[in-house]
């Protein structure tokens, strides 16, 4: 592609410390080339989502506004189920005296779906305003981000999972939305496409996960603890066609909880799109080399497991430090993987903000640490990432509303550059 204006010298891209002269160039001549195949989001999503945007959104709102008001609704319905909810399974008459209240599951159920209607808006009113902008997609997708893990952290309260005795059942609902989120990305690095099937997570993942919260906030949290499902449905017509040496592994004398089957199906799903829709594809077009992308996204899956099998009561002391920082690792890496698909540079698979997670599943796998360094390293990880999220996109937004000589929240005012030159 060319472009009348070479940035890399009008904005001095050479002193900039994320955007390379050769990123620079590319950034502001990146087009998006996506689809959304649902139907739900063909016939019902988007048409709400454009009146929306027609009808009563005023033209000096920044779709950038749009999208982190989206995000503020989630982190609210996070904030509360945190206060109320501290350990994530304080639903269950069993860990707790007292049970909080349910009124923040219709809440989530609430937020999940205003999020998922500002995120369709933003896009739409970027085109009716033309403010379209290479930093609108990637802060849309740096947002989708941080949400997946949000959705995961409410998922594991409304199911009421216990950091103890259900491990496997959170790093499920942990990774999978993640894994889904991130192989995505990782095909539209190399296809430059993105195509969302026809059922898929934005769309009818998001719906289901507020029907979930919906669900919670009618029969509470212990109706997920029952064995409706497996007794009524899963049991008689499909685990009774396992073999039995393969089902008495998979499936406990007393049968599958409600939380369990939700967690099985959340894994089957996301494998089948991960492992057999895209994966397989992606070796077959672009060979088994195309695999080294994944290296984070498989550090975030192999690590935790280590981990977990060294220590299972590190999760259990500290469970939503450890899920910020499996957040934190997963935006970093994904948000990248973005950027240098938009700037057409290679990829650092190796991340710099992962290594400390492979030295610290080497010290607690080795027992070279006791649980008390274990938990002040975790602590002090979780502090400096956030830390360092916080500085480095700071710092890219800054360098690529230069670039592009525009703001991030305001569509209205002039940039100085463009003032000057008026």
């Amino acid at each position: 592609m060319t472009t009348d204006v070479d940035y890399s010298e009008t904005t001095q891209a050479g002193a900039y410390y994320y955007l390379c002269p050769r990123a620079a160039s590319s950034l502001p001549v990146f087009k998006y080339r996506g689809q959304d195949k649902s139907l739900i989001y063909k016939h019902i999503l988007s048409p709400l989502a454009q009146h929306l945007v027609d009808h009563h959104t005023p033209t000096w709102a920044a779709p950038n506004a749009i999208t982190l008001f989206g995000l503020c609704w989630m982190l609210t319905s996070y904030a509360l189920l945190w206060f109320f909810y501290p350990n994530m399974d304080e639903g269950i008459s069993s860990t707790s005296s007292s049970l909080p209240p349910l009124w923040p599951f219709a809440f989530a159920s609430i937020a999940m779906l205003v999020y998922q209607t500002l995120d369709n808006m933003d896009g739409k009113q970027s085109r009716k305003t033309g403010s379209s902008s290479p930093l609108g997609l990637l802060f849309d997708h740096g947002c989708d981000a941080i949400n997946s893990i949000f959705g995961s952290a409410l998922f594991i309260s409304a199911l009421g999972l216990s950091p103890a005795t259900d491990q496997w059942q959170i790093l499920a609902l942990v990774v999978a939305p993640m894994a889904a989120f991130y192989v995505t990305t990782w095909e539209e690095y190399y296809t430059h496409h993105l195509i969302l099937p026809i059922f898929n997570g934005p769309t009818e993942g998001l719906i289901m996960g507020a029907t979930l919260f919906a669900c919670t906030s009618v029969l509470g949290v212990e109706y997920w603890h029952g064995y409706e499902w497996y007794n009524n449905v899963f049991g008689p017509y499909v685990f009774a066609y396992l073999p039995g040496s393969i089902a008495s592994v998979i499936v406990p004398a007393d049968g599958l909880r409600n939380c369990d089957m939700v967690s099985i199906i959340t894994v089957l799903g996301v494998g089948q799109e991960v492992f057999l829709t895209k994966g397989l594809t992606m070796v077959y077009k672009f060979g088994i080399g195309c695999l080294r992308e994944l290296f984070p996204m498989i550090s975030l899956v192999v690590a935790p497991i280590l981990i977990g099998c060294a220590d299972s009561t590190i999760l259990e002391r500290h469970p939503r430090v450890c899920l910020h920082v499996i957040a934190g690792l997963f935006v970093e890496a994904v948000t990248q993987l973005m950027l240098d698909h938009m700037t057409s540079r290679p990829y650092r698979a190796v991340r710099p903000c992962i290594v400390p997670l492979w030295i610290f599943t080497a010290l607690v796998w080795f027992g070279l640490i006791g649980p008390q360094l274990a938990d002040e390293l975790l602590i002090s990880y979780q502090m400096l990432l956030v830390v360092h999220l916080y500085m480095k996109f700071s710092v890219i937004i800054h360098e690529i509303c230069d670039l592009l000589q525009i703001w991030c929240f305001d569509i209205v005012t002039l940039y100085p550059t463009k003032t000057k030159e008026a």
